[in-house]
């Protein structure tokens, strides 16, 4: 059913009301003028007629003129408060009722409307703003990026995260999104999202203008609907980083394919010499047995070795407490020295600093990993230096200095990772784990230090471990 229009009922019985009255004056008007003054003035009827026929229209003229401007003052008035209407915020002052219910027509009840919608106005525009202020802090305290396109793929907006991420300047509102993303797959996912009106999720890679790589993003897209009509107007991107997700995956898939692999290594050598040995016993050939049963020792023993710097390993990175004292650098040291053999090198020892803050079994184990690496990799005849000096008064320093091949540079950056050998059939040869240099770091870490390295290929290596000194004094 169409719905009736509005008629200003009371506006125009008043105007129709005053219309009526100005004629019946008029014509009273000259009514009487023609009673009363017909035979007093010597002039004829008909001239006589349009005298008074003028000073009636005058006088209703006048009359017009005072009804028109009774209509219109009315109507100035609410123009005024209509203007002030765009004005932010709205004059409360301005809202009050310039109208009484006398005042002609319909004016108080427009007049009413016009406060209620000024109210109104003032209440959404507050909350508007609100909520505006709300949504771009939101935006600004989200760590993911987020971009929103319109249909006419334009950028609606983005947050200082993506800015960022992009090397976004300033000004982009409305501009075409090819103008700041190249990427096939992103652009793709939002073109999806549009064309279907659902939200997506897919797999991403964007080029980082600050580290000049690649970083992988979980993005999620969704569609922006209209609230009145569900039009879908654009669509809104949130990238999840999960660089750090991905790299720790890679880590997980190549740290389990090294532990398989160091695994099966020494049990397929212990299986093939036992076979051996059991087909030996049972023909009575008993002269080779000790010597098998010697590499088999040996390959559990690095079986062991490799299953106890594992579960070293799992606890320093699960948090586990560490119980630091002072204790005797000299006396680490030379534990460790008693342990390791080390006929066929030089050792050399100095004790600049005779204590250190840290745990005993966790400081013999960090220099028993660096004392046996110097003696793996150093060759017969060259010089190891241990020494514990002060640096500052923050610090106390384990140097393991040699004089061997040195280590290439191409290998420095990731010596400390677990299972990462510089010379990979060297190391397995003599019993190594792969994980001794990580495990020192770990630890090293743990008691809230770091470690250091400065080598040349050729000019032998040095490892430094700085321990936090909590006593200078004692040093």
């Amino acid at each position: 059913m169409k719905n009736q229009r509005f008629f200003p009922k009371r506006l125009f019985l008043w105007s129709l009301f005053r219309q009526a009255t100005s004629l019946t004056f008029t014509f009273l008007v000259v009514g009487f003028l023609s009673w009363f003054a017909l035979d007093r003035i010597a002039m004829s009827p008909f001239a006589f007629f349009l005298v008074a026929l003028g000073i009636g229209l005058a006088t209703a003229l006048v009359a017009q003129l005072l009804h028109l401007r009774r209509l219109l003052i009315p109507l100035g008035r609410l123009i005024e408060k209509t203007r002030s209407l765009r004005q932010f915020p709205f004059d409360l002052e301005s809202a009050e009722m310039d109208f009484g219910e006398d005042d002609p027509g319909e004016w108080f009840e427009l007049d009413r409307a016009l406060n209620q919608l000024g109210q109104t106005l003032r209440v959404k525009t507050i909350q508007l703003s609100r909520e505006k202020t709300q949504a771009r802090a939101i935006m600004a305290s989200v760590s993911e990026a987020v971009l929103a396109i319109s249909k006419d793929r334009d950028v609606l907006f983005y947050n200082p995260q993506m800015a960022m991420l992009l090397n976004i300047k300033e000004g982009l509102k409305d501009e075409p999104v090819s103008s700041i993303l190249r990427q096939p797959d992103v652009l793709r996912t939002y073109e999806k999202s549009l064309e279907i009106g659902k939200a997506l999720r897919e797999e991403v890679t964007l080029n980082d203008p600050r580290t000049g790589g690649q970083r992988h993003f979980l993005l999620s897209v969704s569609p922006l609907e209209k609230k009145h009509n569900q039009e879908i107007y654009g669509a809104v991107g949130m990238f999840y980083d999960i660089t750090e997700l991905k790299a720790a995956e890679r880590v997980r898939i190549e740290f389990v394919g090294n532990v398989s692999h160091e695994l099966r290594t020494p049990l397929t050598s212990i299986s093939g010499y036992l076979q051996t040995v059991i087909q030996d016993i049972n023909q009575k050939k008993y002269d080779d047995v000790n010597k098998f049963l010697s590499i088999v020792q040996n390959n559990v023993n690095r079986l062991k070795s490799l299953v106890n710097d594992l579960l070293d390993l799992s606890n320093l990175e699960s948090g586990r407490d560490i119980h630091p004292d002072w204790i005797s650098t000299q006396e680490v040291t030379e534990l460790v020295i008693r342990q390791v053999p080390s006929k066929e090198h030089w050792v050399a020892t100095s004790f600049e600093s005779k204590e250190v803050y840290a745990d005993f079994d966790r400081v013999s184990q960090v220099l028993r990993n660096l004392f046996e690496n110097a003696i793996r990799y150093v060759p017969k005849g060259k010089h190891i230096w241990i020494s514990w000096k002060s640096h500052g008064e923050g610090e106390v320093c384990l140097h393991v200095k040699d004089d061997g091949p040195g280590i290439e540079e191409k290998h420095q950056s990731r010596l400390f990772e677990r299972f990462y050998r510089v010379d990979k059939s060297r190391a397995r040869m003599d019993g190594g784990t792969g994980i001794g240099l990580s495990l020192v770091k770990h630890i090293v870490q743990r008691h809230g230090g770091r470690i250091e390295l400065i080598s040349k290929e050729g000019q032998g290596s040095e490892f430094i471990c700085h321990f936090p000194n909590p006593k200078a004094s004692k040093s």
